[in-house]
């Protein structure tokens, strides 16, 4: 179904997409504070201790930070060498799937099992907003390969590697990283009836490599926080979530991952629900059930935190991906004819979102592609056969991509004030003696301004540090309260300003976006 020489130029194109947003700015609120982090730790010369704006850290692991750092100081601080580590690990994430899937597939399979993981709408947001699941779920794929290849094969250079692909998940995220694999695989040998591979002593050599590489972390942890940093990482960052011990809660329910899966496996999401079905009928036969027991178990685990957003589930796409993939095969021409319909439906959006929403000159060029697209996508219809439609199914993605990368990411992030703000600060030369917030703040403003922004609760408090040559970061009501009591400030820069990782439909509607839009202005005293 697909050729290899499709497959490699599909690849190639997914790298174009993916460079194609590696220098956006980055979005708050994590992975603007997450670079910022990564900055105070480059400035503290201090690897082992995590802080925020000054203050202790204790919530996220440190290989984000210790990652970007090493490429910070290699190629620069800036937003794509703060990605670029995260980046590498997704693609060794789709090398792992490949590999993971060769095991129990044939060729074939493995090719479509990376196709659907990497050209997913999923794969394109790890990419660009880049925060810990992405590392994460390189490395808990990476975990499930090595630990499968010891399993099937007794191979002991995939026991070491499972050991390093652990300990880098763990690093990464925490327990999740060792629960994720430990179900998948522990359930399938457990279903298998192999006991004996299960509870193989040869396991201990996996928590002993892991183990070594939580050394500097865990030292960081104790000689920061104490006892209760050590429990907070093994115990309240994980499973805290469930019992209620973390302080993250929101009041979504155990049903909330069902309506976030679908359209992070777009366009490939009317093969998994396939795939599920041929898992389920298939549960009796001879072969693995790692990708099924594995995807679905880590997925109900997750339903149950108190706390739940849509990147939480990164981590189980890629057995999600080998499930589509399977999904595929012998699949009736109704299925195909769907899948055209999908398709079509998503050039649509690309031809609204660029030709309308956020309309250009750069836009409509991406907006009459889209639209050249659908009777391309369409004239499949009459064969609907697998690989023309296949071809048609990663080709929409990846034009998609180009033009969220390349259109809508840009012009949506033209509305991050704070982002705007931290720049102006920083090519002006102010510091934070004499730049500061008056009740405006936020991660971007420090990352770009390469600080953390001095914060000021109200206009008395702000009278106390204005003088000649401060720059004060505000909205407009303050402004007017700090005329209003006497002051005389020039403004001197001013952005619309949203939130751009949470805006909703009505931000779409061209006409209604200004009501949406918040201004932040830059005042000189």
């Amino acid at each position: 179904m697909v050729a290899p020489t499709f497959f490699r130029w599909s690849l190639l194109g997914l790298v174009v997409v993916v460079l194609a947003g590696l220098g956006l700015d980055l979005m708050e609120v994590d992975a603007a504070q997450y670079a910022a982090m990564t900055q105070e730790m480059m400035d503290r010369g201090d690897l082992l201790h995590l802080y925020f704006r000054g203050a202790d850290y204790l919530d996220k692991p440190p290989l984000l930070f210790w990652s970007a750092t090493v490429s910070h100081s290699a190629f620069g601080v800036n937003d794509w060498s703060y990605r670029l580590p995260s980046v590498m690990a997704a693609f060794f994430g789709l090398w792992a799937l490949y590999r993971f899937t060769l095991l129990h597939d044939d060729a074939d399979c493995a090719r479509r099992s990376v196709l659907v993981m990497g050209c997913s709408a999923a794969f394109l947001l790890m990419t660009n907003d880049v925060r810990t699941d992405t590392l994460l779920t390189a490395a808990v794929i990476g975990t499930i390969w090595t630990g499968s290849v010891w399993m099937e094969h007794r191979r002991w250079w995939a026991l070491a590697g499972c050991g390093v692909a652990l300990g880098a998940g763990l690093l990464a995220k925490g327990p999740i990283a060792a629960v994720a694999p430990a179900l998948a695989l522990g359930l399938d040998a457990a279903w298998r009836g192999r006991w004996s591979r299960l509870f193989d002593p040869a396991w201990s050599v996996v928590a002993a490599i892991a183990g070594l590489m939580l050394v500097p972390m865990l030292i960081g942890l104790y000689e920061q926080h104490g006892l209760h940093g050590i429990r907070f990482f093994f115990w309240e960052q994980s499973f805290g979530r469930i019992t209620g011990e973390n302080r993250w809660k929101d009041d979504s329910t155990p049903l909330y991952f069902l309506h976030e899966l679908p359209w992070l496996m777009l366009p490939w999401t009317l093969f998994l629900v396939a795939g599920l079905v041929l898992a389920f009928r298939q549960m009796k036969a001879d072969r693995e059930r790692v990708s099924l027991f594995g995807g679905l178990s880590v997925l109900i685990a997750l339903s149950f935190s108190q706390f739940k957003l849509p990147h939480y589930i990164y981590v189980t796409l890629p057995l999600f991906a080998v499930l589509a993939a399977r999904g595929m095969r012998d699949l009736g021409r109704g299925w195909w004819r769907a899948q055209l319909v999908v398709l079509a439906v998503l050039l649509g959006v690309v031809m609204v979102l660029c030709g309308w929403s956020f309309a250009s000159p750069r836009g409509a060029a991406f907006a009459v592609a889209a639209g050249l697209g659908i009777p391309w996508v369409l004239r499949g219809w009459r064969k609907a056969a697998p690989t023309p439609v296949l071809i048609r199914s990663v080709a929409t993605l990846l034009l998609g991509g180009l033009a969220l990368n390349l259109h809508v990411y840009p012009t949506l992030l033209s509305f991050q004030a704070n982002a705007h703000a931290g720049r102006w600060a920083a090519q002006h030369g102010l510091g934070p003696d004499r730049f500061l917030g008056l009740q405006t703040a936020g991660t971007a403003l420090d990352r770009y301004a390469g600080f953390a922004v001095p914060w000021l609760s109200n206009v008395e408090e702000a009278a106390r540090v204005i003088g000649p040559g401060v720059h004060i970061y505000t909205d407009p009501a303050h402004e007017e309260a700090l005329r209003a009591a006497g002051h005389a400030p020039v403004r001197v820069a001013a952005w619309p300003d949203a939130r751009v990782q949470v805006i909703g439909l009505e931000f779409l509607v061209p006409d209604r976006r200004g009501a949406l839009l918040h201004e932040r202005v830059i005042l000189r005293f």
